[in-house]
């Protein structure tokens, strides 16, 4: 086993053998508003990392005070910060900013969501942490990246997504439209959590340590690609140019008695929906016979296919698909989401008291390492819930 590059850090075997989650050991300085590094750090969290959220005095992280609350935060903020310890800060006073340096010493990661600039003007730049702890991984997410005519300007959300071909994507063909969720905000989070991942990975095997720069417009450009930008993607004259995917998310299937999902994307889960709708010509039908076919005809296709359910009761349509192998499932509304029998099956959602909010529902961490789900068992901290513990450590 390769030892990394300081007895602080060296791999120790024996160690592991008292480890219960893979990241315990692991610790995080997160400095950020709203969701993205606080996801990002809270995934972190759940898997074992001990993460200390670096708050403003007296307003603390902006998500606090978003939608429904109780306990003087927000059901959001609960949801993006489980399992950390809260310290306010002002960081404008220089007695304060030293209270986090020293936390710098023996920290793994500090991560940040602050626009470029805002840690320097600070004192808390890569290269001011580098000199206190020269293995700290920097982690620096921004809304545009370091450079360009956008680096210095604001981002939400609701930005991104219209500058990234997100709301393009949602179109109807009338006008763009919102994903009504944060998508952007969060597959930033989920991006920020794997390169990080990956950087202690490297430290670990080689003893370098990294400098993480993540926009969340590159987050979402790069995950909505794939799919969302395949038809910009084959560049020569003689390419066929196909609907894009997203031409099959235009509606729910219309039942007698309400509404049906249904992704079919082999022969044979085609072939499944043919039978299922007494169709079975379409099977040899030149519009319909293979996925080339159906994709240079995917309107046809919909019309004449999924379409055609409207005299079937959901009930009846989810059997007939159910009997031919074809991927489908009921419409769920989301008040009845977390009553679904697999959702209970798998613990997707349990109950956790806390503190300050009292009895609340809350969603399992969704990788299940050697059989066992994650135990969470800590809520979101109040502000500053963890201060004077935090410092009296230090003094120590």
């Amino acid at each position: 086993m390769i030892e990394s590059y300081d007895e602080g850090y060296k791999f120790n075997k024996k160690n592991l053998m008292s480890i219960d989650k893979p990241l315990q050991g692991i610790k995080i300085l997160e400095l950020s508003s709203i969701v993205t590094a606080s996801l990002a750090t809270m995934i972190l969290c759940d898997q074992g990392a001990e993460v200390i959220k670096v708050e403003p005095t007296g307003s603390g992280d902006s998500m606090r005070y978003l939608g429904t609350q109780k306990g003087g935060f927000s059901a959001i903020f609960a949801n993006c910060n489980r399992g950390k310890q809260s310290l306010n800060l002002d960081l404008k006073d220089k007695e304060e900013v030293k209270i986090l340096l020293e936390l710098v010493k023996e920290a793994d990661v500090f991560i940040s969501n602050y626009r470029p600039g805002v840690n320097e003007r600070l004192g808390l730049g890569l290269d001011i942490l580098r000199d206190i702890n020269p293995n700290i991984i920097y982690v620096a997410i921004s809304g545009f990246g370091e450079s360009g005519p956008l680096s210095k300007a604001p981002a939400y959300d609701h930005v991104i997504q219209g500058m990234s071909g997100a709301t393009s994507i949602q179109s109807n063909g009338a006008e763009p439209a919102y994903m009504k969720t944060l998508i952007c905000d969060k597959i930033t989070g989920y991006t920020a959590c794997q390169a990080l991942t990956a950087a202690l990975f490297k430290r670990e095997r080689t003893g370098e340590t990294s400098h993480i720069t993540l926009s969340m417009l590159d987050s979402a450009i790069f995950f909505l690609w794939p799919d969302g930008m395949m038809n910009h993607t084959l560049l020569d004259k003689d390419v066929k140019i196909a609907p894009p995917l997203s031409s099959t998310y235009n509606s729910l299937i219309p039942a007698k008695d309400g509404f049906f999902t249904i992704a079919a994307m082999t022969d044979g889960q085609w072939f499944g929906i043919f039978n299922a709708i007494g169709k079975p010509e379409f099977k040899t039908d030149s519009r319909f016979k293979n996925a080339s076919a159906r994709s240079q005809n995917m309107t046809e296709l919909l019309q004449e296919s999924l379409f055609r359910f409207h005299d079937y009761t959901v009930k009846e349509a989810i059997n007939a698909l159910r009997d031919n192998d074809v991927p489908c499932s009921p419409y769920v509304p989301r008040d009845e989401v977390i009553n679904q029998p697999q959702v209970v099956a798998s613990n997707t959602i349990f109950q956790m008291d806390s503190p300050h909010q009292g009895k609340m529902n809350a969603v399992s961490h969704p990788a299940i390492f050697d059989g066992n789900r994650m135990k969470v068992t800590k809520t979101a901290p109040a502000l500053g819930e963890h201060r004077d513990q935090i410092i009296e450590n230090l003094s120590n």
